[in-house]
């Protein structure tokens, strides 16, 4: 006759509680960073400690379901428990080992010679932000590497038609545009991401080119070193979306 274990039990509903706790805590984390509870380090942080509490309910739950297997008790809570760490856990070490594949950088343009020059974005900026030049000699290479989808767009349409297209996608992608300049061909948005409440300026630039007109876009981060890919992926839905507008 096997005995009740209410020790594995406990540690099956422990492992529930800590794979609940490390998907909350980074949505607390970001959501606190957003509305300025703390820092955005402090909200980094918290994937992290998530994907520790995830381990440490994985190991819980593997250890329960051995210990109620052995009781021959059932095994819904601590199957649960270790199921749902292990999915968090898997998640949270994939975008974290995906971060430090991305090039290190946060400021990424389609044109690396003559990339687009911002002239409102630094009023809007603090003085700890990140610097707005461009260093081509630095980023160039890395950026050549690691983003080779982010190129300039060439369309056989007017520059003014061009512009009217750009300002219509920028606003249909939420973001706000600080500053109009048509006749130089220029616009000037900020992004705000939904989670952190990051925000990264972006200037549009537009030219004439072989008939047509040669789009060209910068988008920068505020803050952070590495920008996990976020300014190249929202470079090219931008090309996209503007391409597939006609």
């Amino acid at each position: 006759m096997t005995e009740s274990n209410p020790r594995g039990r406990r540690m099956g509903l422990g492992s529930l509680v800590l794979g609940l706790l490390a998907i909350l805590v980074p949505m607390i984390g970001a959501l606190g960073t957003r509305f300025e509870f703390w820092s955005f380090v402090v909200g980094l942080l918290a994937m992290p400690l998530s994907l520790l509490l995830a381990l440490v309910g994985l190991a819980l739950g593997i250890v329960s379901l051995l210990r109620l297997r052995k009781a021959g008790e059932r095994l819904v809570l601590p199957a649960h428990g270790a199921g749902l760490s292990l999915l968090v856990s898997l998640y949270l070490a994939n975008s974290m080992f995906s971060g430090f594949l991305m090039p290190p950088i946060h400021n990424v343009s389609t044109d690396i010679e003559d990339p687009p020059q911002f002239t409102h974005a630094q009023t809007l900026r603090g003085e700890n932000a990140n610097p707005l030049h461009y260093d081509g000699a630095m980023i160039g290479p890395l950026q050549r590497e690691g983003y080779p989808d982010v190129r300039p767009l060439v369309l056989d349409i007017p520059k003014d038609a061009m512009y009217q297209r750009v300002k219509m996608v920028l606003q249909a992608m939420r973001m706000e545009v600080t500053r109009e300049d048509p006749e130089q061909g220029e616009i000037e948005a900020v992004a705000t991401t939904f989670w952190f409440g990051f925000k990264d300026d972006i200037i549009v630039r537009l030219r004439e080119a072989d008939g047509g007109t040669r789009l060209d876009i910068r988008s920068v981060s505020r803050v952070g070193v590495v920008d996990i890919g976020a300014n190249a992926e929202r470079i090219v839905e931008i090309i996209k979306r503007v391409r597939d507008a006609g």
